[in-house]
């Protein structure tokens, strides 16, 4: 693996441990909910680095598959997780036959693809019937709150736009769920950027800007000595809704 190649899967590899830090308590929830520990089989759809994949493995003596497109994440993944089949996969056309899986997850994964419905219904086909279908996290920027407003939340959504995904998933996901013939169960985290971590995620934050080129080296500069400073003096707030379905396939899908 060549030095870009590393730096890339390093950034990616920061954001999924830092998006999964937001929900993780609402996660163990779900986990409880759909019974991932008496599971005997579950699917992960783009599980990226692992970050999730290895909670899963925690959480269950099922057995475990996680599938991702991107060849280099799997790879890392394979480094890091023992006990779990990896495949490189698209989620649109799995290779996996009608009602294999117990349970069928993903985390912060239809905002960044391209035909939701179509992958949805794959997930739904390799589900058992009785069995789960879960978004364990989808964000709604357009949901996002900050102040003072600095322009943060809507540099994001232009952002994620710029790069082929949607900041309104969150909003969607219920009837994308329904239209999928599941019973479905709607919750949203009310997550609030704890001051004891916000100047160390605002920075994050404010540097995934800068990596596409939305806004120069000097403005991030001066951004982040705003940003120090309400900080420091306890006046910066921000809120962002994160939704989760929990769909449950209660016929077979022909």
């Amino acid at each position: 693996m060549g030095k870009a190649e590393k730096d890339y899967i390093d950034q990616l590899d920061a954001q999924y441990k830092r998006q999964s830090v937001w929900t993780k308590d609402y996660r163990n929830r779900i986990y409880r909910q759909i019974g991932i520990k008496g599971a005997r089989r579950v699917l992960e759809v783009g599980c990226g680095t692992g970050t999730i994949t290895k909670e899963i493995r925690e959480k269950t003596s099922a057995q475990i598959t996680a599938i991702d497109r991107d060849h280099l994440v799997i790879a890392t993944a394979q480094e890091n997780i023992t006990d779990v089949e990896f495949y490189r996969m698209s989620v649109e056309e799995m290779s996996f036959r009608d009602e294999t899986f117990d349970i069928v997850l993903c985390n912060y994964f239809f905002m960044w693809i391209d035909k939701p419905f179509k992958s949805l219904m794959e997930m739904v086909r390799v589900c058992k019937t009785g069995g789960y279908i879960v978004a364990l996290a989808e964000p709604d920027y357009g949901g996002w709150i900050e102040h003072p407003d600095f322009g943060l939340g809507k540099q994001h959504i232009e952002g994620i736009k710029k790069q082929g995904a949607d900041p309104f998933v969150g909003r969607k996901i219920l009837s994308l769920f329904e239209s999928a013939g599941l019973e479905t169960n709607i919750s949203v985290v009310a997550n609030v950027w704890e001051k004891e971590r916000l100047l160390e995620q605002i920075k994050n934050e404010w540097k995934l800007v800068l990596e596409t080129e939305q806004i120069t080296d000097e403005e991030y500069q001066e951004l982040m000595k705003k940003e120090v400073k309400t900080i420091e003096e306890n006046m910066r707030m921000i809120f962002l809704p994160i939704f989760s379905a929990v769909g449950k396939k209660v016929r077979c899908v022909q």
